[in-house]
């Protein structure tokens, strides 16, 4: 057995016997290099297996945790973040990073407006940021939907002050990894593999609401399909 492998079987085991709670702080890289008479660099690749097989994450500067339980998802289901999470025991956080005005150049098989509201934000659950999302809308459709607070449900503020209703889901996911401007806002390193959705909701005329890029951690998140 490789000493790395070695490393990786002591961690887990340390996992299944429940000598590490769920989302503590697991022993450092330089303890585990010590206690292993290791190189930094055979410690790393033991945590990064683990942290593929969804066990472990990392945080930029703060180290190693024992990933909580996952976010549990029907994709084929409208979603509701908050009420989906607060279902399952999690408090759900959002934070916006930015809203612009932008020309429609990129969007215009999908959108017939000129211009969309381009929404970037960060949502976490128990305070881990777990998701980046960008959200693009139909300005004049939404007009003055910069005025309001988009660190709440953009769905519940359509709903209210626009009388949209979204009635219907489409999600579109793939693997893929972060992209290095999301790696900073989730506080990962470049390469972290993740869930890519992009997904687009439509409301009861079948007319797009909003067309969404969203980037899950991939321990973070697990899909369920029932199938009939």
């Amino acid at each position: 057995m490789l000493l790395f492998q070695e490393i990786r079987n002591y961690i887990l085991t340390l996992l299944q016997q429940d000598e590490i709670a769920t989302g503590s702080k697991l022993p450092s890289e330089r303890a585990l290099q010590e206690h292993f008479n290791s190189t930094r660099i055979t410690v790393r690749e033991a945590l990064i297996r683990l942290e593929a097989e969804g066990l472990i994450y990392s945080q930029k500067r703060k180290g190693w945790f024992v990933t909580p339980h996952k976010l549990k998802w029907h994709p084929a289901t409208k979603v509701n973040f908050y009420e989906l999470a607060k279902q399952q025991g999690f408090t759900a956080q959002t934070r916006l990073v930015s809203v612009n005005k932008i020309d429609n150049i990129n969007f215009t098989d999908i959108f017939s407006a000129q211009s969309l509201y381009h929404l970037q934000r960060v949502r976490s659950l128990d305070n881990r940021a777990v998701m980046f999302e960008d959200i693009f809308c139909d300005a004049q459709r939404f007009d003055g939907l910069n005025k309001h607070s988009l660190n709440s449900s953009i769905t519940e503020i359509m709903a209210k002050q626009y009388a949209t209703n979204v009635v219907k889901e489409q999600s579109i996911i793939s693997v893929t990894v972060l992209p290095d401007n999301v790696c900073e806002m989730l506080e990962k390193n470049s390469g972290t593999p993740c869930l890519k959705v992009v997904r687009q909701r439509f409301d009861e005329q079948q007319k797009l609401v909003d067309h969404n890029i969203e980037y899950w951690l991939h321990n973070a998140i697990e899909m369920i399909v029932e199938g009939q």
